[in-house]
């Protein structure tokens, strides 16, 4: 992504997964990436490829039933929130396409990625 908005998502993202111990990239094929974020406490993620008005990131915690969902401008160098939505872990799971090369994930992760998949499969 070498676009302004591109540039942007790289912003938003290094904002976003801050707290983050682990960033996997999970490869869709054509479409767009999903970068995922883990942590001891929760895990995030965002697909987007940069294009259109706004990207957004899903964030929860570990155990929880409840995901959060916030809409940033990438029209915007602030990167200002448009809004921001909770809603049941239960439909994130039937919208993500999650496939992370087991490969590509450090072993000290690997604990961290599987209450991700926990929850999304």
């Amino acid at each position: 992504m070498t676009s302004i908005r591109g540039r942007r998502v790289q912003r938003l993202l290094k904002r976003e997964f801050a707290g983050a111990e682990y960033v996997l990239l999970a490869p869709d094929g054509p479409g767009p990436a999903t970068v995922l974020g883990l942590s001891a406490s929760g895990a995030a993620l965002c697909a987007t490829d940069g294009r259109g008005r706004q990207a957004s990131v899903v964030k929860w915690l570990h155990g929880s039933g409840t995901a959060h969902e916030t809409h940033f401008d990438l029209h915007k160098d602030s990167l200002p929130a448009l809004g921001s939505r909770s809603f049941p872990l239960a439909q994130l799971r039937a919208q993500a396409r999650l496939h992370v090369p087991e490969a590509s994930i450090a072993l000290a992760a690997r604990p961290l990625m599987v209450k991700v998949l926990q929850v999304l499969a």
